[in-house]
């Protein structure tokens, strides 16, 4: 039976209002969390309480006893793979939570915005964060990818997110860094804590003292955000992109996963193809002139 982690005397105007905390502190080392929390649940192919539910720790805690451990025992990720509950479809609301990424280990978590995670409804995957071993951090989603940013690792920091499901606007940032601010489209339905890392390192991280309010940030100047310069296909590509909605002459660059330059090519307006000679891996593609860079696989 799933136990509540707030007074009586207080769920009245906490539901009223749909906010919530959790501190995972009123549970014992080795609750499955999707059994004795509300605020949790598995992914779609998993089961409360088996190996594919996290597990609460007192291993590591950020100010407090207990902690949710996400550590990834196999090759293909996993098995705990939990989905935190938001379930909103208006308003504007800010998660935060605390995050610890064990050293020599890496960590990734998505922001769904269906009500069936991983659906191939549009708006299922609103964002995607990606940290690696030295605190390299990738986020991108459909609406493009950040410049990658660093965050500490072997010790806390904060991950917030503010979606304002009212205008479809969002801002994420890490550790106190604003990465991205990008168009939303989608409700607000859950933060996926899946124990996976980065392809090339194992998952490994804990998260502690999660809240979602209702936000006092106000989202504004998105239109150049919202609005995509150009679109481009295939992704994977050998190196050779076909271009469309190439608008005005422009700068177009490729960034390593480090967010250095790795090449720049010039494009006229109407230029529909472009070639990069390029080795196989995983790169940021985007306008000289804009933020939001693109992931671009490239296969030979």
């Amino acid at each position: 039976m799933k136990k509540s982690i707030l007074l009586a005397a207080c769920a009245l105007p906490i539901l009223t209002y749909g906010q919530f905390s959790e501190s995972f502190d009123d549970y014992t080392s080795g609750d499955y969390i999707c059994v004795v929390s509300d605020n949790f649940y598995p992914w779609t192919a998993g089961t409360e309480g088996t190996d594919g539910d996290a597990q609460v720790t007192d291993e590591n805690a950020y100010e407090s006893l207990n902690s949710l451990k996400l550590e990834q025992t196999a090759a293909a990720g996993g098995p705990a793979d939990v989905l935190l509950d938001i379930s909103k479809s208006e308003g504007n609301w800010s998660l935060t939570y605390q995050m610890y990424v064990e050293d020599g280990f890496s960590a990734y978590f998505n922001v769904q915005g269906t009500d069936i995670p991983g659906s191939e409804q549009p708006g299922s995957w609103q964002l995607n964060c990606q940290i690696s071993p030295d605190g390299t951090t990738i986020v991108e989603g459909p609406w493009g990818a950040a410049n990658p940013v660093n965050v500490p690792v072997g010790e806390w920091f904060e991950v917030r997110t503010v979606v304002d499901l009212d205008q479809g606007l969002s801002k994420f940032w890490l550790a106190g860094i604003e990465v991205a601010q990008f168009a939303y489209v989608g409700n607000f339905s859950s933060v996926n804590l899946f124990a996976y890392g980065d392809v090339t390192t194992n998952g490994f991280y804990y998260v502690d003292d999660v809240n979602l309010e209702i936000s006092d940030v106000v989202l504004v100047g998105m239109d150049e955000v919202a609005a995509s310069s150009f679109d481009f296909a295939p992704n994977p590509s050998n190196g050779l992109l076909q271009l469309s909605g190439v608008q005005q002459a422009q700068e177009l660059v490729v960034l390593d996963l480090m967010g250095r330059e790795v090449v720049r090519q010039r494009v006229d307006a109407g230029q529909q193809s472009v070639r990069f000679d390029l080795s196989e891996g995983v790169y940021l593609f985007g306008s000289a002139n804009q933020s939001n860079f693109r992931k671009l696989v490239v296969r030979r």
